[in-house]
């Protein structure tokens, strides 16, 4: 239960640092499209997420997290 609070809270941060609401980043998330999204972050962020999603150590160390795993066990709705 703590890791999907986690993952909520995660969720909340990144769709008030991007603009986007919730909905906008699981629908990128589901489809594999994060340009919409990045389109309304501030630069900083926007590069700070193209070098993660560039490097691809980085993304899976990202993915393999606690907090990433219950994300993407909530996207899929588990």
């Amino acid at each position: 239960m703590g890791n999907n609070n986690n993952a909520n809270k995660m969720l909340e941060e990144l769709s008030r640092r991007l603009g986007v609401s919730q909905q906008s980043i699981k629908e990128a998330a589901q489809s594999g499209n994060v340009n919409d999204l990045l389109k309304n972050a501030d630069s900083e962020s926007s590069e700070q997420i193209k070098a993660v999603l560039n490097d691809p150590q980085k993304a899976q160390k990202i993915l393999n997290s606690p907090q990433a795993q219950a994300i993407i066990k909530m996207l899929n709705g588990e």
